[in-house]
This record gives C-alpha cells, structure tokens and sequence, in this order.
C-alpha cells in the first residue's frame, strides 16, 4: 500500500488528507481542530488526526505532496520582484513565505522528532485546483478553470481536461486577478474578516449595479481581468501574515476611494455598491467561460479556486450561458488544494482513483470508539441536568421521523452525526436545520442563534427529485456551488430560505451522496408536503464544529431547542 499526504500550508485555510493507494482516506482543516477560522499555518494537528485515524506513523507515508511550487511561473515572479519599488521589504517577503513552504520536512522532523523518508511532491497552485475538481468529476474530457486571487503567482489558469492528462492552454497572471477584486471590494464594504467575500454576495440582493460602469475603472480594459495599479497597492510590498488568524494586506488605495466618495453619504451605497461588485464580477466570469469555451471546444466545465464559492455568479451565469454539465467539488477553496495536489501524483503515477468515495464529502476523521451516554454527559456538564430530556434512538430512521416532527413544529434543530463535511459548506451531517416555512426564521437565526449579520440568507437543501417543482433551474448542486431562482408561486410558502432576490443557494439532495439527510428531508416532506428544509451550518461565529464537545458547547450556549448527537438526541 502507497500512502500519500497532501498539505495546504503556510496559508489560509491550513489542511491535510490521506490516501491510501487512490483511495481517500480522510482530510481536515486546521481550522476544525485550533478553532481559529480561516486558520494559516502548517497543519500540524490536521497530520496527527489522518495519521491516528488510519493508525499509522509518519514515515508509513511515501509521498508528500503540497498545493504550491516555489519554482512555478518563476520568470514572472523573478521579474515582478525586480520592477518593484520597495524590492527589499518585496524579496524578504517573497523568500520568507517560499523558504517556509519549501522547509517542511524541517518542520516534520522537528515535530516527530524522526527523520521524514517520504517524497516531498510540490504540485502548481492551479494544477492542484483544477485536480480537486476533473480527478472528482465524471467527465473524460472538459474544460478546467481555476480562479482565485493568487496562487504561485497567478489568479486563473485555464486548461484542457481529456483523458486523466490537464493541459495547460492560457494563464492570467498579477496583477490580474478577479479575486484580489473581489476581496479588495470586500474589504471596502467593512468586511475586514478573511474570507468575508460570501457577505458581499449576500448584501447585494438589496441593491442595484448603479455604480458598475465606475467600478469598471479599476479593470485596464474590457474584456480583461487585469486590475488597474492606480487604484490598487502592491501587495506584495506589505508584509503577509503566515500562521494563525489569516489577514490580508489593504488592497484598494485612496485612488479608488476617491473614485466613491461622493456617493457614499447615499441612500442604500453599500447594498448598491455591493450590488455594482457582483454584477461585474459575473459579466468578467461570463467572459472567462466565453474564452475557455473558445479555447478548447466543450460545453463540459470543471471549475475550482476560491471564485468558485461565489455561488451567485455561478447560477446566473452558467444559466445564461445555458450550460448543463457543471461541476464543482465540495471543496474548491485552498484546503482542498491538498486534495488537488494528492491527486495529481497519484494519477501521474498511474494509480486509479476511486472517484465514488472521493465524490462524498464526508471524509474528516472521527473517534471509532467515542460512545457518548447520557450519564457521562450529565456528569461532564452540569447545566444539562436541568430543564433538557434525553431520548436514545435505535437507528436514523426513528432519528428522522423524530428531527422531522420537531421541525415541523417549528423547533430550531442542531444534527451532530456521522463523519464531518470537508470544506466551507454544512451539507446535513453538521448543520443547524428549520422549517423552510417559518417566516421569522431568519431573524432568529441572525440574532439569537448565529450572531450575525442581518441580511444574510439561508440555504433550502431540497430532494433532488423536487427541484423542478420549486426552482426555476433544473441543476444539480448537492455542494451548495449553485445560487438559483425559486419559482414565484413558491417563495410565500418557504420565506425562511428565500432571499430578498428571489433566490436560494441550493443544496440538492441524493440517497448516494447523504442518506440519512435524504432520509429526514423525506420525513419532512410526508408531513407538511414540502420537501425542502433550511440549512445552515453548526458554529457560532467560530469553525464548525468538530468534536461533540463543540457541538454541546455551542448548543449550550444558544438558544437551539434540540441537540442531535448521532442517535442521541436532547431537547431543550
């Protein structure tokens, strides 16, 4: 047996996975353990769960493969850094961010205290992306995009995928980049958290492009990604933070708040602003599907990169452009560029790729022998031995019908079961349910429960069956990847997920992907007709939540009325 190791590190969204031959056999972020969001760093405690979940040791692996390579796109990086004005602070940070990549085994061999005999595999940023997606995919041949702010020096890489093998054909490099815009508006609006790009998206259905022409400013020309450098810092010349809490440098300068200054004591300037982000994004997405399609002749897309979250501009635009064979993985972020990089090797060595498993996202490990009683609960927190009841299910049929009836009476439910979702999305096994019906729901959920802002929606997760019946397209988005229109008849009836737009962002459920959320969502549905219910994930202002210490911890100090611990269940 070949065990690989694939690592995100020294970066956001810090993460490791295993395989066994081409067999996925669990990743996690960083983030899910330390419970810092976003975490940056080496993933030291996402290694040690993989290795103690497969119950092996770290010179068990052969290979050890990272989503970055220092030498990728080097000329380009080498020329960068000699236009650059402040080129001391500018190389220091270049080698700095390199040296540590390039250093892990160092930093194994000092944490294992062992000398590391496996390979150390560095795989471009991109090629990572892009083999997170096709290697996931049921597609021979099709189109491969990656896009995100900046990975070994570029922001897009568009490829030929055909027959296991991914063909460069065009790539973008600094200072184009649609996701430095996008985190450079982000930022703008007030959202200085990293990763607060899903706020913009949520803000602008309140809005209306009315700056968009303005916007357009800050590209050089129309039908390019690249970013005008009189509105925007070199960020290479600030220093970047590389462990813990991520931040990014500032990214727009006082050029472009001049741009806005006049309009921002208006009515309505940030939905409006926000609005203006959104819609230039998507007509620059549409130009990037438009030229890929040119490239390589294929209505089939794989599509991955940080930009790839921005379900919003996913539904409209592969709509528009009427395109049916989408797909993009559960995790198209950087934590799912140590899948991307794993993958990689393996099919380079010509092993085969189980893509079933791999196509579930519910790999994170989990403790086989952790039973949870109620005695031992009671015991470890003491205000659940008052005003809580305690139910023990047999099996997730009767866990359904049960979650389905409180639900159904309007109870807010927190689902604890199974192995935990790799990747930003609550998919059914860590997530905070209600009925889709409930008209206040999200002010409950905003305020009282998920502490957050108040203009941000809510995703149906919907049987897969349904989806023509309540949504205007008929796509399939079991990883949230979609933002669709909900059919007008329908959206009084399910004002809990429906956004002031109109829209939802879709999870679309199968019995292969999740039974046992299938399972409920079918439980709902012979109760009140609707096959629909809301679904957010289980955290408060924190990482999801990993361990079932997490998940009483944050039960306990919200006002969620049931508690769903695998077969476990307690009521508030």
């Amino acid at each position: 047996m070949t065990y690989y190791l694939g690592l995100n590190s020294y970066h956001a969204g810090s993460s490791a996975c295993l395989f066994k031959n081409g067999n996925i056999i669990c990743a996690i972020e960083e983030e899910r353990i330390n419970r810092i969001k976003n975490s940056a760093g080496f993933p030291i405690k996402s290694i040690v769960e993989c290795l103690n979940f497969e119950n092996i040791k770290i010179n068990d692996i052969k290979f050890i493969t990272v989503n970055s390579n220092p030498f990728s796109n080097f000329s380009i990086k080498l020329k960068n850094l000699i236009i650059s004005k402040k080129k001391i602070l500018k190389i220091n940070n270049f080698l700095n961010r390199n040296l540590k990549k390039i250093s892990i085994k160092n930093i194994l061999e000092k944490e294992f205290k062992t000398k590391i005999n496996a390979k150390i595999i560095r795989t471009d940023h991109h090629l990572s992306h892009i083999s997170s997606a096709y290697f996931l995919s049921n597609y021979k041949k099709c189109i491969g995009i990656s896009i995100d702010g900046l990975g070994d020096f570029a922001s897009l890489c568009i490829t030929k995928c055909e027959n296991n093998k991914i063909t460069v054909l065009e790539k973008e490099f600094y200072p184009g980049s649609l996701g430095i815009f996008y985190e450079g508006i982000t930022q703008y609006l007030g959202f200085n958290n990293y990763g607060d790009e899903y706020k913009v998206m949520g803000l602008s259905g309140y809005g209306f492009p009315k700056y968009k022409k303005i916007l357009k400013n800050i590209f050089t020309e129309k039908n390019s990604i690249k970013l005008n450098q009189k509105y925007i810092n070199n960020i290479f010349e600030k220093k970047t933070k590389l462990i813990g809490k991520p931040k990014s440098p500032k990214i727009l300068n006082n050029n472009f708040n001049k741009l806005f200054s006049k309009f921002k004591n208006e009515k309505k300037f940030k939905e409006n602003f926000a609005s203006s982000c959104q819609s230039l994004y998507e007509e620059k997405l549409e130009n990037i599907i438009n030229k890929s399609m040119n490239l390589y002749n294929s209505k089939k897309i794989i599509m991955a990169g940080g930009c790839a979250l921005n379900s919003l501009a996913n539904g409209k635009v592969f709509s528009k452009l009427k395109l049916k064979n989408i797909f993009i993985p559960y995790m198209p972020g950087d934590n799912g560029g140590a899948i991307g990089s794993c993958l990689y090797q393996i099919n380079k060595d010509k092993i085969k790729i189980n893509k079933k498993k791999l196509q579930l996202p519910f790999i994170t490990p989990f403790n086989r022998n952790k039973f949870i009683s109620v005695q031992n609960l009671k015991k470890k927190y003491k205000k659940l031995n008052r005003n809580f009841k305690f139910f023990n299910m047999k099996n997730n049929y009767q866990v359904n019908k049960f979650i389905a009836s409180k639900i159904y009476k309007k109870k807010i439910v927190a689902i604890y079961r199974d192995r935990m979702e790799f990747g930003p999305r609550a998919l059914g096994n860590r997530s905070i349910i209600c009925s889709p019906t409930l008209k206040n729901a999200k002010e409950i959920l905003n305020s009282k429960i998920k502490l957050r802002e108040k203009f941000r929606p809510f995703a149906p997760s919907i049987l897969e069956e349904k989806v023509d019946s309540w949504f205007d397209n008929s796509v399939k988005s079991p990883y949230m990847s979609f933002v669709c229109k909900i059919k007008k008849q329908k959206r009084k009836i399910i004002p809990a997920v429906c956004h002031v737009d109109g829209t939802g962002r879709l999870q679309t459920l199968n019995k292969n992907i999740n039974p046992s959320f299938y399972g409920l969502i079918k439980e709902f549905y012979k109760i009140s007709k609707i096959p629909i219910v809301l679904n957010t994930s289980f955290n408060i202002d924190e990482p999801i939540v990993y361990t079932y210490e997490d998940a009483i911890n944050t039960f306990l100090k919200s006002k969620i009325d049931v508690l769903v611990l695998n077969q476990l269940i307690i009521v508030r």
